[in-house]
């Protein structure tokens, strides 16, 4: 598998006419066909995103894109090395060179297609809230938290950061480093509500019903993918086959099984 698809790059490559120089430079730079050559691929991954990526008990990377990232070094014939960032540099990680490619529950977005380039989406999900029972009692949606007085927590730099100040410019928003602290400031009943991503905002509330509730109306809708360097069009053309065939041959549905998630599209 991993011959035919590099195969397929270099025909890709082979048959770009008059600009064979401009596409062969490409291939030369490509991360796919470094990685291939020194046998190892390097993931940046911020692993504190139940079920994506985490540590379990025995210190151990666990979490589905850690299996899909291996599935990934599977098919280009090489060991996949994580290295665990936070989520306020990961980009300049990859940017930087210190990591080939983001796979980190990572949201494909506009703003961030400016610094990096994106595969097509593996997974999809939405935004949306974790309410005090204590403090946000009366709120029906995100328009409910839209005024003087509200407090929406938020986990500083993710989708559900720009989706508040988006939707509740006039309430006060306060930014934590991590998810559990943004998720505490709802369930101590300082902040009225908790905007993150639908898998870990029912976790939250699963772990903590009796002073919280859930409004699942989405607020956005988050697309899943893996961040590339700019500059690197076969990386992310053959990434995207990768994903495709894992698609069709079940295999990324057995993941999303395993891991009890479900692709909303």
């Amino acid at each position: 598998m991993r011959a035919c698809l590099l195969a397929w790059l270099a025909v890709l490559v082979s048959a770009c006419g008059g600009r064979g120089m401009e596409a062969t430079d490409l291939w030369e730079n490509a991360v796919i066909r470094k990685a291939s050559e020194r046998g190892k691929l390097v993931i940046a991954t911020e692993p504190t995103f139940r079920p994506f990526e985490w540590k379990n008990e025995q210190d151990e990377l666990v979490g589905f894109d850690i299996d899909l990232a291996r599935m990934i070094g599977k098919e280009l014939g090489v060991d996949v090395e994580f290295l665990p960032v936070a989520w306020a540099s990961i980009i300049s990680t990859l940017v930087g060179g210190q990591a080939d490619l983001i796979m980190s529950g990572m949201t494909a977005t506009p703003e961030r297609a400016l610094s990096v380039s994106y595969s097509d989406p593996y997974f999809h999900t939405i935004t949306c809230l974790l309410v005090s029972k204590q403090k946000g009692a009366g709120i029906k949606s995100i328009a409910d938290l839209n005024q003087a007085g509200r407090v929406v927590a938020v986990k500083e730099g993710t989708t559900g950061h720009t989706a508040a100040k988006k939707h509740c410019p006039k309430a006060k928003i306060v930014t934590t480093e991590l998810e559990n602290d943004a998720a505490s400031e709802v369930v101590q009943g300082r902040a009225d509500a908790f905007l993150y991503d639908l898998w870990s905002i029912r976790k939250h509330h699963k772990n903590n019903s009796d002073s919280t509730f859930v409004i699942a109306t989405p607020v956005s809708r988050e697309p899943y993918a893996i961040a590339c360097r700019k500059g690197d069009p076969e990386s992310v053309a053959w990434l995207n086959l990768v994903l495709r065939t894992l698609r069709l041959d079940g295999r990324l549905q057995e993941l999303y099984e395993k891991y009890g998630l479900e692709d909303v599209r």
